[in-house]
């Protein structure tokens, strides 16, 4: 059995951090590129997708969920709604608070963005299903579980014994 000693592990975990963060940072400059074509801002696109269908999110929870103020809230959401992707609406029972909920055209936009960046990228291609399954069972263990804030009520999640 091979010893090790913890900074051995640290040197380990630094170089699998590494490489899974650059391999991110590249996908996530591929998929900026490809989606835009939808002419919507980085910006604009993380808060669309932090955005659930069907949800009527108040403006404060917005700011909590970006982690930014609410008067940026107000500035990304002015954008949106210029462009038909949200609404404001008043809250059910409080009229002092507006929600914010997904038009019809941003709920479509939303899907396509999904579809287009929940692609697979093509080096996945190239590991045996062993190393997929693997590699699923891995990712798994890094975020075991979604904030609800963070889940889509819109697709529910993979079933691993699909796999």
């Amino acid at each position: 059995m091979e010893e090790r000693g913890p900074d051995q592990d640290e040197q380990l975990k630094a170089e699998i951090w590494k490489a899974l963060y650059d391999f991110f940072l590249d996908e996530h400059e591929l998929h900026l590129a490809s989606v835009a074509e939808f002419g919507v801002s980085a910006g604009d696109l993380k808060a669309l997708m932090r955005l659930a269908p069907g949800r009527r999110e108040p403006m404060r929870a917005l700011a909590d969920m970006w982690r930014c103020d609410a008067s940026t809230v107000t500035w990304i959401v002015d954008r949106l709604e210029k462009q038909g992707l949200v609404e404001r609406q008043a809250h059910e029972t409080d009229r002092r608070v507006k929600v914010v909920v997904l038009s019809d055209r941003g709920r479509r936009l939303r899907t396509q963005v999904r579809n287009r960046l929940y692609r697979p990228p093509a080096v996945l291609s190239e590991l045996s299903h062993d190393d997929l399954r693997t590699l699923h069972r891995l990712s798994g263990q890094l975020r075991p579980e979604a904030p609800d804030a963070e889940r889509s009520n819109d697709e529910p999640p993979a079933d691993p014994r699909a796999l």
